[in-house]
């Protein structure tokens, strides 16, 4: 790993590598927050930050009293932070900048989405963080309500972050993080609507009518997390798959091409050509096995009436 700790963040470095052109912001979260220039985000207590189509930056929630020490203690079981923002409590959020921002918003590229979201199951564990976070707000390390504790200025790979976190990285993502922590909702939130979307598409002619929908579903999917992401990223993420299923139209003879063309790849993808003939080799099997429950549902009530 480079020798992360030889170049310093501060407030300059942070500002400059934070992306969000218009991002949420607000001073009492009760209140709820709503989208603001860059400058006036600046100036709130909580932001965004991260843009809604890019992570480019991790962060964990601790809710415990000595967030500092738990970040920046010798011998560490995660690499140095790029922030560590805390309360007059001692609470706080801990960061890390990412160098190579991940896409959340192609639904093409759900595997480094998975590969971030194991990262940041690492980092919480390493610090025991809340695993309720929601992921979307964290208190703004360049306002005077916090304390602020700047750490390296080294900008971060998900695979640095991982190697560093040794055995503490995750190897699949437990169903703790997929059900309560910030990244790993939106990951599986986004799996199954993309996969719900691909299928359902055939069935929309009119652009708005299927965004609609779309964000119907998702809200749906949503409860059944034991922490619920805020509606704001759920809408989020409806969005982004909504547009992009939209865009490459999966209508009755796109989809039939694409599995098609899974079915030519070798069965590497799990697809299979769906023509006519095997619509119908796969009816008479279905009707064969149909017809053999019932010989046997048959003798069973036979046996049972003698």
């Amino acid at each position: 790993m480079p020798a992360a700790s030889s170049v310093r963040m501060d407030a300059q470095t942070w500002t400059e590598t934070w992306s969000p052109r218009r991002p949420l912001a607000t001073d009492d979260l009760t209140r709820g927050c709503w989208r603001q220039s860059r400058d006036d985000a600046l100036a709130r207590r909580y932001l965004e930050h991260s843009p809604k189509a890019l992570l480019s930056m991790l962060v964990i929630d601790v809710d415990h009293d000595d967030t500092v020490l738990r970040a920046l203690t010798k011998p560490m079981t995660h690499p140095m932070p790029s922030w560590i923002a805390e309360s007059p409590t001692g609470r706080g959020h801990v960061g890390w900048v990412l160098k190579t921002p991940v896409v959340r918003t192609d639904a093409a590229r759900l595997e480094p989405m998975r590969y971030a979201a194991k990262v940041e199951e690492g980092l919480r564990r390493s610090l025991d963080g809340d695993v309720g976070y929601a992921g979307l707000l964290t208190k703004n390390p360049v306002h005077t309500d916090w304390v602020t504790t700047w750490g390296t200025g080294h900008l971060y790979e998900l695979d640095e972050l991982a190697k560093g976190l040794g055995e503490l990285m995750p190897r699949t993502l437990p169903r703790r993080a997929v059900d309560s922590s910030g990244f790993g909702r939106n990951v599986t939130l986004f799996n199954r609507l993309r996969l719900w979307a691909y299928r359902a598409r055939r069935r929309y002619e009119d652009r708005l009518e299927w965004e609609e929908v779309v964000a119907a579903f998702a809200a749906n999917v949503n409860p059944e997390f034991a922490v619920p992401l805020p509606a704001q990223e759920v809408a989020q993420t409806a969005q982004s798959v909504a547009r992009w299923v939209w865009r490459r139209s999966f209508d009755d003879a796109g989809f039939r091409a694409v599995q098609a063309q899974r079915g030519s790849n070798g069965g590497k993808k799990g697809g299979r050509a769906n023509t006519p003939a095997q619509q119908e080799a796969r009816r008479r099997t279905v009707r064969k096995a149909q017809d053999a429950r019932r010989k046997v549902t048959a003798a069973q009530m036979a046996e049972d009436l003698l």
